[in-house]
């Protein structure tokens, strides 16, 4: 908070240019200026503006402040801890004056073009706010799907305060041959200050987010008597659609009525492998959101184990968010927390045809 000044006159008077102001006067001015600065403060988070804008300077990595943002402003949030969910309007600029200047300059959408970084503050603004943002949020639990170097982790913290926050990191594997569980390209995970103090307070686990059994582990640990409801998943993780579609079989029946869970990075682009997640994993989720099973027309749920749970599904680019309804949250079956056969074969459900007919 900022810090204010108290003025004192000795005689209940403060002399301007040889008259006299009545105390009166004094404490109206004093409470204008002291309200105007407690309004100021509340665009301060840790004493920085909560907004802020990439340095117009296209040779410049570096945030510097502006202050037009509200309290918990997530894509100001961002820019301080330094994620990309939030760089895609700072990046955009440069790639329209410059196509040199994007890291996709192939691509033929001009937001695709700011490659890594994303614009997913508007989502987060508008689903996750409400819910959980703040210090007035009910306590609940959230898993982040894919720590990295936990930028996107300190800003979820930083969002949502009353969350307990944890994370599910394939690098902080022991080093070795995958082939063996291990992790053979380094310990990105290592590089956050709270590393070590995250891994002893159980709230970063260590493992493979595709793997079934690492799943279920990590489900149990966070499963302790006095852990609040898991009210949201999200998953940054490989950005592959056979993790991606794990990690909706797996977690979403496991959340709280109410509950979120987000995927990130559904991008249709050669470096990813989120195609087949949008053209096939979406559509179904989309019919089954609108199943009504009029026995005058062929219809069918494609995903009966989903479908029990949902309540809607909000896309933006590259980002959408699955809501839960208010059907209790299940433990589930192997068989049943597993993606079906035809997952990623859309086609039968959708029209009642074979892919390549």
């Amino acid at each position: 908070m900022a810090r204010t000044q108290r003025i004192y006159s000795n005689k209940g008077i403060v002399s301007s240019g040889g008259r006299a102001i009545p105390c009166i006067v004094l404490v109206i001015l004093l409470t204008v200026a002291v309200t105007t600065i407690q309004q100021r403060s509340l665009l301060l988070l840790d004493g920085v503006p909560l907004a802020a804008r990439k340095n117009q300077d296209s040779s410049s990595n570096t945030f510097v402040a502006s202050s037009s943002r509200r309290l918990y402003d997530f894509e100001a949030i961002g820019l301080s801890t330094g994620t990309d969910k939030v760089e895609g309007p700072y990046t955009l600029p440069h790639c329209l004056k410059n196509l040199e200047d994007c890291p996709q300059p192939q691509l033929a959408e001009p937001k695709c073009r700011t490659g890594a970084s994303h614009f997913y503050h508007t989502m987060y603004n508008a689903r996750l706010g409400p819910l959980f943002a703040g210090d007035n949020a009910e306590p609940f639990q959230m898993l982040e799907i894919g720590f990295f170097n936990g930028r996107g982790f300190d800003a979820f913290r930083k969002f949502m305060p009353r969350a307990e926050a944890h994370s599910l990191e394939i690098s902080c594997l022991p080093g070795g041959p995958q082939s063996e569980g291990k992790w053979p390209y380094g310990n990105f995970a290592a590089e956050h200050a709270e590393y070590q103090q995250l891994i002893d307070s159980n709230r970063l686990h260590c493992g493979d987010a595709n793997d079934y059994d690492t799943l279920v582990r990590v489900w149990s640990d966070m499963r302790s008597p006095s852990a609040p409801p898991l009210k949201l998943v999200i998953d940054d993780g490989a950005h592959i659609s056979e993790h991606m579609a794990k990690t909706v079989f797996f977690w979403f029946p496991r959340l709280a009525p109410g509950g979120l869970l987000v995927v990130e990075d559904i991008q249709p682009i050669a470096e990813a492998d989120a195609v087949a997640f949008r053209n096939h994993f979406l559509p179904q989720v989309f019919k089954d959101v609108h199943y009504c099973g009029d026995p005058a027309i062929p219809d069918q749920i494609c995903f009966p184990t989903l479908h029990k749970f949902m309540q809607s599904v909000h896309c933006e680019m590259h980002i959408c968010i699955f809501e839960r309804n208010d059907v209790p949250a299940e433990e589930l079956s192997k068989e049943e927390s597993l993606p079906p056969a035809h997952v990623f074969n859309a086609p039968p459900c959708l029209f009642g045809v074979a892919e390549d007919e």
